[in-house]
């Protein structure tokens, strides 16, 4: 059995030889081939083969064919950091603001002002002050708190700029109704009860002549009686060197007060001045030669009209020449005559 498989082995040897040996026969014979065919063909198609074959390896790798010290030379690549390139546009943004502040083209040339009628534009500019100032350094909100603080009688203002180095100004303006004259001093009243400077020229159709400010408005939140005479003396007592203090603390004149003295204008049309004292109230200039207060609240403002002319019915009867007749309290009327 061993020798029948020991046979066998020798034989499947032999073929693997014999094969082997085939195909180098083969291979030496196609090199044979190649080599007579190479030997036969001019020397210049030769040439012209190599040189096609190391153009097509160049066309596929133009760097293939170089090398440095034995080592392929590769293309370096730039990596830019985060820190350089923040640092980079930190600079560019550094010039750009130096040029701008250096540059004259960003200096506020022009200021336009629309809807004034009593302020003028040279007031407004004045307190704003933007002379020398960049265009793209102001805050339009800052500008309109400045108007409104330093001139009460404009009630909005609206303040828009543009890289043209002009500054738009839009602004409302509150219209005098009555003129409140008091110790030397004026103050005016709109129609809604805001209390204005006496600033410039204005056509009012009633005068108040007082012995004191009028009444001023005042919230419920500061009603404490205390502190509220603190402030109000601060105020007068400022108001000697500032102007405008009254008007940055009170804004209104005191609802029922200005009522009283609307609805007397309108009983007494011919009457161009009211009165006001802060004892007796409102009352006229009669034209028969003596005051006649009221109060300050008209609610019996008609029986009050009838008890005055009743009172001068019955002085003149007496040949009384009163100075004064005053029924601002309606149970207990009283005349002077000094």
């Amino acid at each position: 059995m061993k020798e029948h498989n020991r046979a066998d082995s020798e034989r499947r040897s032999d073929k693997l030889r014999q094969k082997r040996l085939k195909k180098q026969n083969e291979w030496l014979q196609d090199v044979n081939t190649r080599a007579e065919k190479l030997a036969s063909r001019p020397a210049y198609e030769s040439n012209e083969e190599n040189q096609r074959s190391v153009h097509s390896q160049y066309e596929q790798n133009p760097l293939a064919h170089i090398a440095l010290d034995e080592k392929e030379f590769t293309t370096p690549k730039l990596h830019l950091s985060w820190r350089f390139l923040s640092g980079l546009v930190t600079g560019i943004c550094t010039a750009l603001l130096i040029s701008a502040f250096r540059s004259p083209e960003y200096l506020i040339s022009n200021i336009e002002i629309e809807g004034l009628t009593r302020v003028t534009q040279e007031e407004i500019t004045t307190v704003l002050d933007l002379g020398q100032q960049r265009i793209f350094m102001i805050s339009p909100l800052i500008i309109e708190n400045a108007i409104l603080e330093n001139f009460p009688e404009l009630h909005d203002a609206n303040v828009s700029v543009d890289l043209s180095s002009t500054v738009s100004i839009q602004v409302q303006e509150r219209e005098p109704h009555i003129a409140w004259e008091y110790d030397g001093k004026k103050i005016w009243i709109d129609e809604e009860g805001y209390l204005l400077p006496d600033r410039g020229e204005a056509q009012v159709t009633l005068t108040i002549g007082a012995n004191q400010e009028p009444p001023f408005y005042i919230p419920e939140e500061r009603i404490i009686l205390a502190g509220e005479k603190r402030l109000r003396k601060t105020v007068i007592e400022k108001g000697e060197n500032d102007r405008l203090a009254l008007f940055k603390v009170y804004q209104r004149i005191e609802p029922t007060t200005y009522q009283a003295v609307k609805d007397l204008n309108q009983l007494l049309p011919e009457q161009d001045i009211i009165l006001y004292d802060v004892r007796r109230g409102l009352g006229w200039n009669d034209s028969r030669g003596f005051r006649v207060y009221v109060g300050s609240d008209l609610k019996d403002i008609a029986a009050k009209m009838n008890m005055v002319e009743e009172i001068v019915r019955t002085l003149v009867t007496s040949q009384v020449n009163p100075t004064m007749i005053s029924v601002e309290q309606i149970n207990a009327p009283y005349y002077r005559m000094d």
